[in-house]
């Protein structure tokens, strides 16, 4: 064969070694969750019972897709800001789930966020 011509070939095969070497190993950077988007609170749902008594309230999920696990810590708020906080408990049937009384004056109403 001819020098030229394996020179060619030689030079071609590196230079497609080298483009394609240097496109794998490119790191791409991993999306970090914003601060923002884990500190914003989630909806659950509304009051619809308070029993004083025996300090537990009825969450009412409404169309809701979330569930909160028992145990979760839960508070209410009002317009005037929060009212309660919340723990729920095991007792869940669709659309209503159960929550604790930890401390606070949750009503009737009132939005609760987890």
């Amino acid at each position: 064969m001819r020098p030229a011509l394996l020179l060619s070939i030689l030079c071609l095969t590196i230079g497609g070694l080298l483009l394609l070497s240097g496109c794998a190993s490119a790191a791409r950077p991993k999306a970090v969750p914003t601060a923002s988007a884990a500190a914003r609170p989630r909806v659950v749902g509304e009051v619809a019972v308070v029993d004083e008594e025996k300090r537990f309230v009825l969450i009412d999920l409404q169309s809701n897709l979330y569930v909160p696990p028992p145990g979760t810590e839960l508070r209410t708020t009002n317009s005037a800001g929060d009212t309660a906080r919340l723990k729920a408990s095991p007792e869940q049937k669709r659309p209503f789930i159960a929550a604790d009384i930890v401390d606070g004056d949750p009503a009737v109403g009132d939005e609760v966020l987890k």
